[in-house]
């Protein structure tokens, strides 16, 4: 039986006939073939370890749940990081191609770069493990007791990112790298590394500050950088929180910690200041008196807390009246939409006016005036009522 052999495409193309051609292309063949297929094999590793990343990004898109964001997150990383690899294992072909002896590489090299790829999937997988285990035991610990998973967040994420810095020091290992050598390196490179990421930094060591002081924590209503929302999330580098129309914001933790930040919901009680105008024709006894009792009304209302209410300004068409009154923190909002509504709807029913915006114009009906005459030109160099120089 005939053994079937595939002859090689550097076979294939410098068995071609070249006694027709031009000397120098005849010449320059062997090369053309040589280095145009390192070419064509250094461009088929890269497609396939990109093939390999948009597989491990598919997946982990389809892993992801739905409101959670996907850009930097581990599985990300990983992906970047089995091309890498993958790039790293399939370098032989286009050696050997070149004329190297990419076996003997094989056998050196090929047991460090197997043991390296798996030194980073175990690291990927114990470091998200650990991760979302502590993240889980935050919750628990919060939906039990009301303990603060803030800093068990915090340590979640900067766990994992150590998990992955230390993966990766013993994957170079696994290749070759002394230690000495490496460690020399990366103490160079964490050196550049730290001059050229210093609002990195700013925001790593801004994290640890929020995550020791805790102004505020995950659950909590606040105002940070200018922008409302609640807290969803705290990681070394960014704060993230949910706004009220369900977008997510993620704010560098540096600009966090150098703006101020206002915590609506950290007090169990919030104090409501409520203003309203009414006409200077109205009985202010009367109109406070409704405000209070409207208010009081409320089952909402703290009323032994106390319900103020009083003059606040005399304006230009109007007087403004102020009203105080303590509620529990999660009833805040709708209890100021009640009130609000509520006592516009008692001033209507007791008499009592707010008033629009109003301008009074008066009507001069004096004598009127004549025009003041114009100046007198007739006169050579003078003006009747204004001497000139020669006057002087």
């Amino acid at each position: 039986m005939t053994e079937f052999t595939i002859p090689m495409p550097a076979a294939l193309l410098l068995g071609l006939d070249t006694s027709t051609w031009p000397a120098w292309l005849a010449t320059i063949w062997p090369n053309l073939v040589k280095w145009g297929l390192v070419l064509v094999s250094v461009a088929l590793i890269w497609l396939v370890s990109s093939l390999l990343r948009w597989v491990i990004l598919f997946i982990g898109k389809r892993m992801t749940p739905k409101d959670q964001e996907f850009t930097s997150t581990s599985w990300d990383l990983a992906a970047s990081t089995a091309r890498f690899f993958a790039f790293i294992l399939m370098m032989p072909l286009p050696l050997g191609v070149a004329g190297y002896d990419w076996r003997s590489l094989v056998n050196e090299r090929g047991p460090g770069a197997i043991g390296a790829v798996m030194i980073l999937v175990i690291a990927f997988v114990v470091a998200n493990a650990v991760s979302r285990s502590l993240r889980r035991f935050g919750a628990q610990a919060q939906a039990h007791s009301g303990a603060d998973d803030t800093l068990i967040a915090f340590s979640a994420s900067l766990i994992k990112y150590i998990i992955f810095a230390i993966a990766i020091v013993f994957a170079l290992s696994q290749l070759g790298f002394p230690a000495a050598s490496l460690a020399a390196v990366l103490g160079a490179a964490g050196l550049a590394i730290g001059l050229a990421l210093q609002d990195t930094l700013k925001s790593v060591a801004a994290g640890v500050m929020l995550a020791i002081f805790r102004p505020f924590r995950i659950g909590d209503f606040v105002t940070l950088a200018g922008l409302d929302g609640t807290v969803t999330d705290i990681t070394p580098f960014t704060t993230s929180m949910r706004q009220i129309d369900n977008k997510i914001v993620s704010i560098t933790n540096d600009k966090v910690w150098g703006s101020p930040l206002v915590n609506h919901t950290r007090e169990p009680r919030r104090r409501l200041d409520l203003f309203f105008t009414v006409s200077y024709d109205d009985d202010l006894d009367k109109a406070l008196e409704v405000m209070i009792t409207t208010a009081d009304a409320h089952p909402a209302v703290l009323k032994h807390l106390g319900t103020w209410a009083g003059v606040h300004n005399l304006a230009d068409w109007s007087i403004e009246l102020r009203l105080r009154a303590w509620v529990a923190t999660p009833d805040f909002v709708q209890v100021k939409a009640d009130l609000i509504k509520v006592i516009k709807q008692a001033f209507d029913a007791q008499g009592i006016t707010i008033p629009f915006p109003t301008q009074v114009e008066y009507a001069y009906e004096g004598k009127q005036k004549p025009p003041p005459k114009a100046p007198d030109f007739s006169q050579h160099g003078t003006v009747r009522g204004y001497p000139t120089s020669d006057d002087e």
